[in-house]
């Protein structure tokens, strides 16, 4: 969580940041003006701008890699909440007294479909060990045993649960599933997965919205960071190519 003020602070509880002034301490290495951001803002905003969201205004931008976050979009902005702490969406409870979450809670949504935890599952069902986490998991979608398949089943279900949770908070337009975990979970099981969220959500909402990918693919949280000194600008802020006190342009950092 990014936390706006006269500096951006980062709070991350699954790592043990309180309060990390982080702008401050990249000031004391770069004589550059930065911009601090949720990579989960950031990748909400690009999808608005120029991917599967363009020509909305109230949408829901889901990031799911090792972790899992969202960006609401209302009126096409980012909804950010009381410092910063909105659109954690990973840590609302998908299983009272669930499996346990990095974050120190149990049953989160994140504990069943961030590839991190699903991963570790698939470990613990006899899964292969992979050299990293991308093809570990696209190793598990193309799995035909019978654990690879209840596996992938559970998190269907689980993240259509999620995604009606979205539906009948927010009633959004769209949700765009992103991140690079979410474009292959996506890819092989959207199906599965709107069907399940078909089964949670109420139905007038749910007819009202559109579940699909993201269009910028899985770097596009660096697309949406190239869109922040712009954002500034039209905002009424200076222009992103002004020269600062102390020199050089903007610098960026999403987190």
């Amino acid at each position: 969580m990014v936390e706006h003020g006269p500096e951006a602070v980062v709070h991350c509880q699954t790592i043990g940041w309180e309060g990390v002034p982080l702008e401050r301490m990249l000031r004391e290495g770069t004589r550059l003006p930065l911009f601090v951001d949720n990579g989960a803002s950031s990748l909400g905003q690009a999808e608005m701008w120029f991917g599967a969201g363009r020509g909305h205004r109230d949408a829901v931008v889901a990031l799911i890699g090792s972790g899992v976050g969202a960006a609401v979009m209302i009126d096409g902005s980012p909804y950010r909440g009381a410092a910063g702490g909105a659109g954690e969406w990973g840590h609302t409870t998908s299983r009272v007294g669930g499996a346990p979450c990095r974050c120190g809670s149990r049953g989160c949504l994140e504990s069943y479909v961030g590839a991190t935890a699903l991963l570790e599952r698939y470990g613990a069902a006899g899964g292969p060990a992979e050299a990293g986490e991308e093809a570990a998991l696209a190793g598990l979608l193309a799995d035909p045993s019978e654990a690879a398949a209840a596996l992938r089943e559970d998190v269907a279900e689980h993240l259509g649960a999620g995604i009606a949770d979205l539906v009948n908070l927010f009633s959004p337009e769209k949700i765009i599933i992103g991140g690079w975990a979410g474009l292959l979970i996506g890819g092989r099981m959207l199906d599965r997965i709107v069907a399940a969220a078909a089964a949670y959500a109420l139905r007038r909402p749910f007819a009202r919205t559109s579940i699909e990918l993201c269009h910028l693919g899985p770097e596009a949280v660096a697309v949406g960071a190239a869109t922040l000194p712009l954002a500034h600008l039209l905002d009424g802020g200076e222009p992103a190519g002004a020269r600062w006190p102390g020199g050089g342009p903007r610098g960026i950092m999403t987190y």
